[in-house]
This record gives C-alpha cells, sequence and structure tokens, in this order.
C-alpha cells in the first residue's frame, strides 16, 4: 500500500509540472499465453508442462517518466525513471521490488557526448538507455527465453546495475564509445571488496546497412560470496558465507553485427567468457540437489541447484547466427546459436581436480505483425537442450537436459 501511494504521489508530482517542463509518460503492456515443456533428463521425474498467462513474452511491460531541460550552450540536463511490472497480475517485477528498478538515473548532455549517473541496463542489454546488445542478434535479450542471446554468453553477468556511472562519446564518422562503472550492486558497501562492481566498454559503427558493436565488460566479484542450504542434520535454512573461497572475477567479450540488405537483415556475433556461470533457461535447474562430503559420502546439505550453479566456474565461448526478413507485413526472426564450456572447479571446491565439460544449442524463430504504429501482435517457439558431462570422481551423472517455449500475444507502447 505504502509503495502504490508513493507511486501515486510521484505521478501526481510529474503531471502537476510537465506543464513547466518536458516530462514524458511512456511505457508498455505486453500480455500473452505461454506453453513450457522442461525435460529435466532424470529418471523417474516426469516432464513438467505449463500453459499460462504471461507478461513479458515479447517484451518487458514497463511504465516510465523521461524528460530534458535546456541549459544553454548546447548543455541538457535529463532523467529517466523506468519501473518495470507483471501486466497478468500488477505486481512489480523481479528486479528487487525496486519502484524504479529497470532504471533510475540523471543524465547531463553536450558537445563532449553523455554522462549518466544511477541504475542503468548494462551495455551488453537492449533495454535501457545505454543497452547496445540488441544488435547481436535477432532476438536480442527480448523474447523471454526464446532465442535470447543471455543463454549464450549471460555468463551469470547481471543485466542491470546501481549506482552506474556511464559515458558516452559524441558520433564521430560513424563511430561511438561508450564505458560504465558500477561503484556496487546494494549488496555491500559501495565501491568496496563487499559488493560486486561492474564495467565495461563497448563500441558500435553504423554506416548505411552495416551495424557492428562490441562490448568487454567485467564484474569485480565480492569477497564473501554466500548461498542459501537446508542443513542435512537439522533440517533448519541456514545462509554459508564462502569467507576464505577463492573468488574469481567474471570477464567476458562479445562482438558481433549484422547487414541490412532490404529483404533480408543476417546476424553473426561471437562471445567469449572466463569465469563465468551458466545462465538458466526457464527455471529447469530450479530444485534442490543434495551435497555430499567427499570424504565421508554422507550426504550434509541440500542445495538449489539454480544458485548453486552461480558459483561455479566456467570458461566457455558461444557464436550465434540469425536473420530477420519481412513476411507478409510483418518481419519473421530466426537464429541458431551455441555454447560450449568447461569447468574444474566451484567456489566451495566441491569439483576440484573434477571436469565438467558443457554445451548447450538453441533454436528460435518469431514473428511480429504491427497492427498500427503502437500495437504488435507477436509469436514465437524456441527449444533449448544443454548437456553435462561429468569427468572424475564428482559421484554425478551426465545428463541432458531440454526445453521448449512458445507464446502468442499482444503488446502495446504508449
Amino acid at each position: 500500500m505504502k509503495k502504490t501511494l508513493a507511486a501515486l504521489a510521484v505521478l501526481s508530482a510529474f503531471a502537476g509540472s510537465a506543464i513547466a517542463a518536458d516530462v514524458t509518460l511512456y511505457g508498455r503492456v505486453d500480455l500473452g499465453l505461454r506453453y513450457t515443456n522442461i525435460d529435466r533428463d532424470i529418471e523417474g521425474m516426469d516432464d513438467e508442462n505449463t500453459f499460462e498467462m504471461s507478461s513479458g513474452n515479447y517484451t518487458g511491460s514497463r511504465f516510465g517518466l523521461k524528460g530534458t531541460e535546456e541549459l544553454g550552450n548546447g548543455m541538457k540536463v535529463g532523467f529517466v525513471l523506468e519501473n518495470g511490472f507483471d501486466a497478468d497480475d500488477g505486481t512489480f517485477d523481479s528486479n528487487g521490488d525496486r519502484m524504479f528498478g529497470r532504471e533510475a538515473q540523471i543524465k547531463i548532455m553536450g558537445n563532449f557526448g553523455e554522462i549518466g549517473l544511477g541504475r542503468s541496463s548494462i551495455l551488453a542489454s537492449d533495454a535501457g538507455s545505454y543497452g547496445i546488445g540488441g544488435g547481436f542478434t535477432p532476438f536480442g535479450t527480448g523474447w523471454g527465453d526464446v532465442g535470447s542471446q543471455s543463454l549464450l554468453w549471460g555468463a551469470g553477468i547481471s543485466s542491470r546495475y546501481d549506482n552506474m556511472l556511464t559515458y558516452v562519446t559524441p558520433e564521430f564518422a560513424g563511430f561511438k564509445v561508450y564505458a560504465q562503472y558500477s561503484f556496487g550492486d546494494g549488496s555491500g558497501d559501495e565501491n568496496k571488496s563487499t559488493s560486486n562492481r561492474y564495467y565495461g566498454i563497448g563500441a558500435t559503427y553504423t554506416n548505411g546497412g552495416l551495424n557492428l558493436l562490441a562490448v568487454v565488460d567485467s564484474v569485480n566479484k565480492k569477497s564473501n560470496p554466500s548461498i542459501d542450504y537446508t542443513d542435512a542434520a537439522t533440517g533448519d535454512s541456514e545462509e554459508y558465507d564462502f569467507v576464505d573461497a577463492d573468488v574469481k572475477d567474471t570477464v567476458r567479450a562479445v562482438v558481433g553485427g549484422s547487414y541490412d540488405f532490404g529483404f533480408v537483415k543476417p546476424y553473426l556475433s561471437f562471445g567469449y567468457f572466463k569465469d563465468g556461470s551458466i545462465s538458466d533457461m526457464g527455471g529447469i535447474y530450479d530444485r534442490d540437489v543434495s551435497v555430499f562430503d567427499k570424504q565421508t559420502s554422507e550426504k550434509v546439505a541440500d542445495v538449489n541447484l539454480g544458485d548453486a550453479m552461480s558459483y561455479m566456474y566456467f570458461d566457455g565461448f558461444a557464436v550465434a547466427v540469425g536473420a530477420d526478413a519481412p513476411l507478409f507485413g510483418g518481419t519473421i526472426h530466426g537464429m541458431v546459436g551455441y555454447l560450449d564450456a568447461d569447468s574444474d572447479r566451484d567456489v566451495t571446491g566441491s569439483y576440484d581436480g573434477d571436469k565438467i565439460d558443457f554445451t548447450r544449442w538453441i533454436v528460435g524463430v518469431g514473428y511480429d505483425y504491427n497492427l498500427s504504429k503502437r500495437t504488435v501482435v507477436y509469436v514465437d517457439a524456441g527449444y533449448m537442450k544443454d548437456s553435462w558431462e561429468f569427468k572424475g570422481e564428482t559421484g554425478l551423472d551426465d545428463n541432458d537436459p531440454s526445453m521448449f517455449q512458445a507464446a502468442l500475444g499482444m503488446v502495446h507502447y504508449f
């Protein structure tokens, strides 16, 4: 109730001042039906089938406020406050239950370029003011898990960070350069080892139908990671701190682009990451697994597999090939992606000396059609398959989980 009243107060205040300032209320509402089949490839466990009304199948539902003011001498100041919500039930989305979880920042613009301060998307995303990653593949980071490039080179790096400082150069001969640094993600003190800090640099080049881009980024991980677990002896839920763990920073590089021939627009991109984690797909790893002591073979705890995966360290590469093409007044999109990675340890030390080979294939196809300038209907389908191969005395069986997902819906922009 307090958040609702606060939001109304903010909207009322901006509505009252909009007459005197260049302030815009904007947003989009995406709602549709989605079917998901999950096969965890575990003996005795049936496939999980879900048919549901779902928000954000094509693009995240949101509303926001943005505005600018002329300062003179070619300089302007601006702001963006953007909220994400789930249209099927009206609740806040998963951005930490924040009122403006998608973006909250102030900007300064002039002949020198642009400076932004506050919560912002990262460069490898296609969201917000500075996400340039939508040019890597036909699906970018939208369309749910169908064709999502985050499943290929996400590497466990969050798509948004608090306390972000961003600089964008003016365009020169088709080139633009971007730089970002986050003082901390809110998990600890700003600019200290108790908080995850992000930094990245990117560049874009546009010349006619040619669009090229590259991003190199990294997360300086906090020194005291933790994981929730259930103690096997007591059944109590606790939080385990890896205080003495050798935490490694994730480094990632992605390059790619497209060329618009008019009748078709092909995409090609390549990503590499070091000491990253494997991104979950559709919640396929959202289940508890048992952890055993390697010396005594006794069960010591139950942990969520999806959480545990974020503490594994993988080195890997991914490649994606796709295209857009006009069809029956709309646009058809398609892509194929492949990820190959391996790991020989995680932050707990459980896999020291025992290698894990991992591969992932994703195939996605989608179609969108504009009913008007502000209303789009869409349909999509995608298949994803992972392969885990364990070498050494891990006590784990090889596993090939897979997922199929399809959606049909409509999005309205305002």
